[in-house]
């Protein structure tokens, strides 16, 4: 749930409109990976399948990953 410290703000992508509402949070994690003091935008994500989130390049790039397209797997130079 959004608290009165978070930004409200409406995203365009390929899918239409959406509001988000921001938040600085500690650290996002993933694996054993771990991206301190991080921006994140929290919306619905009702897109018709089930998904926990998207990583976007803000992450991707801030966190250095390599994606591996021919296997599906992502790794970070720790």
């Amino acid at each position: 749930m959004p608290s009165p410290q978070d930004t409200l703000q409406v995203i365009r992508g390929i899918g239409g409109t959406e509001v988000v509402f921001k938040r600085r949070v500690d650290f996002l994690k993933l694996g054993e990976f771990r991206l301190s003091d991080f921006e994140i935008e929290v919306g619905g994500m009702d897109y018709g399948f089930k998904i926990h989130g998207i990583l976007g390049m803000d992450f991707l790039i801030g966190s250095g990953a390599i994606i591996n397209l021919k296997t599906m797997q992502i790794q970070f130079d720790i």
